[in-house]
């Protein structure tokens, strides 16, 4: 059996069956430099922020470890406390001893403490046993 020859009448199209069917458009190839740019524009922005973040928590209180000097900007009933440079004028306290939990007198048996700061957060907690920044 043969095929039929489409119609070459031009006032009259060929039926669908006889129409020449497109090829599909090649897949767009991204280019490696697209890629490469937005993996940059990724691990900038993770850079900035791990900076960022950084900045603001170097202060705290919870990284304090033996040796750091800290500064109290609030009173002793209500303390503010902050890790500063032992060199700054307000750091008033170094930090001798860092205890976990919440238990204040375990810096009774620390040499030099003149003051003991307790935080909680969540169910953490710890104790600075603090003595004077000379």
């Amino acid at each position: 059996m043969t095929t039929p020859q489409a119609p070459q009448n031009p006032t009259h199209p060929a039926p669908p069956e006889f129409l020449p069917t497109p090829e599909p458009a090649p897949a767009k190839k991204r280019g490696t430099s697209k890629i490469l740019l937005r993996v940059l524009g990724v691990v900038a922005a993770l850079v900035v922020g791990i900076v960022v973040f950084g900045y603001f928590v170097q202060d705290d209180p919870s990284l304090a470890v033996a040796g750091d000097c800290v500064h109290n900007a609030g009173t002793d009933s209500k303390p503010k406390v902050s890790i500063v440079k032992c060199t700054e004028g307000t750091a008033e306290f170094k930090v001798l001893k860092v205890v976990t939990g919440s238990d204040d007198k375990q810096c009774d048996a620390v040499e030099g403490v003149e003051a003991a700061y307790v935080e909680q957060s969540g169910g953490d907690s710890f104790v600075l046993c603090l003595g004077k920044n000379h």
